[in-house]
């Protein structure tokens, strides 16, 4: 059965291949590809494919996000995730999405992908339970307000939100710091900044989440630069200039003409 499709990956490398092992399936029509969750929206807004193709890890948006987009229009798309990392296997398959798909991409894996795709496509009974099972699970999503981090051990825990302080870039992740410890959160502090900005978190710097409930004060420092501190930390979170103006609003601090 024909299906169409977007791939979407901000990657080039990456999403060219992919689009070159699609090629070799005949069922499966590729009418656009994307580098950004911007660009996915629209085009699924304008061309409303069967399939999105998801890379999981965007700079501007996590594909968890996109997915959760996506399922906000009528008749939403099937999702098949696309990652680097293992461990957001799990969660693609928890967001209910058809399949996910491992980087560095297999053909040989992709047509098990494929073949999955073709037989929802023979039932829309079955279709329509797949999609179904996606924006449910993304709604109750919005619930489960605690983070997955793991620590040194490789232990993993369930970090409420209003218990992180704040999240600062790391290689290979982003440390999460609480009051009472130290975790490690295994994904990009973009993604991390999509999941807490509704929850009272704001990025004030390239490298660094804020809770900003959990803010002491605010230092100026010279050429209009600012330091936060943090409840209980002794040391100082820089903040850049471009997001100044947004702190004072957010903070009810009276900005200076």
């Amino acid at each position: 059965m024909l299906f169409s499709a977007i791939v979407v990956d901000d990657e080039p490398y990456a999403r060219e291949e992919l689009l070159y092992i699609l090629s070799h399936f005949d069922s499966c029509r590729v009418i656009g590809q994307a580098g950004n969750a911007k660009d996915c929206i629209f085009l699924y807004s304008k061309f409303r494919p069967d399939v999105v193709f998801l890379d999981i890890e965007m700079p501007d948006m996590s594909g968890i996000e996109v997915a959760r987009q996506l399922a906000k229009f009528d008749n939403p798309p099937l999702i098949v995730f696309a990652t680097a990392y293992d461990d957001y296997a799990i969660e693609a398959f928890e967001l209910g999405a058809v399949d996910y798909i491992l980087k560095p991409f297999e053909e040989k894996r992709i047509a098990k992908t494929i073949m999955r795709i073709e037989n929802l496509k023979r039932n829309q009974a079955e279709w329509n339970e797949a999609v179904g099972r996606l924006s449910q699970f993304l709604e109750k999503k919005k619930i489960f307000k605690k983070l997955p981090v793991r620590q040194k051990a490789g232990v993993i825990s369930f970090v409420p939100f209003m218990d992180i302080l704040y999240c600062e870039a790391s290689e290979g992740g982003v440390k999460v710091i609480t009051v009472k410890d130290e975790y490690y959160f295994d994904g990009t502090l973009t993604e991390l900044e999509t999941r807490l900005k509704e929850e009272g978190f704001m990025r004030v710097h390239k490298s660094y989440i804020v809770n900003l409930k959990r803010i002491e004060a605010v230092l100026p420092w010279f050429k209009g630069t600012y330091w936060i501190v943090i409840e209980g930390k002794k040391n100082q979170i820089p903040v850049s200039k471009s997001i100044v103006k947004e702190l004072k609003e957010v903070l009810g601090i009276k900005c200076s003409s």
